[in-house]
């Protein structure tokens, strides 16, 4: 079976070059957008006190928003800064936990990505030895081609 050098190349520089995208894809929602608008970036709402204090959370640790029930206006200070605390807490380890859900999906994407990658390697690595082969054989033949007879 002959394989073409050019072919195998071109299909290994492709699964290269989605890898790439794919790493950079992981990067770019990994990392904190401190000037991102929060809509593109992971959140997670945690409540404490049966939901009438709320805090939202998002990528990067950042804390986008607290809300208190005004009802609770009459509740000691210690108190509702427990409550505050305990919501944005809440929030924080379900942040923690939609990142950590993210990375392994973006993990299984490039994994399913990558997977291919040996067999376009086992392809190169054929077509590569098929050329070193034939240049012998090809220098040979050019030899005797341009000799007089």
């Amino acid at each position: 079976m002959t394989i073409d050098p050019f072919s195998a190349a071109a299909s290994l520089d492709e699964l290269l070059s989605r890898t790439q995208q794919a790493l950079a894809a992981m990067r770019s929602r990994a990392g904190v957008h401190p000037d991102g608008e929060p809509g593109e970036l992971l959140r997670a709402e945690g409540a404490a006190a049966d939901g009438r204090v709320r805090a939202v959370a998002v990528q990067g640790g950042r804390l986008d928003s607290v809300a208190v029930d005004p009802d609770l206006a009459g509740e000691p200070l210690e108190v509702l800064c427990g409550h505050v605390v305990a919501a944005v807490n809440a929030a924080l380890a379900e942040l923690d936990a939609r990142v950590s859900d993210s990375a392994r999906a973006d993990a299984d994407a490039l994994a399913a990505r990558l997977g291919g990658l040996p067999d376009q390697a086992e392809l190169f690595s054929r077509a590569m030895h098929e050329v070193a082969a034939r240049i012998p054989r090809d220098r040979g033949a050019a030899s005797r081609a341009g000799r007089p007879a």
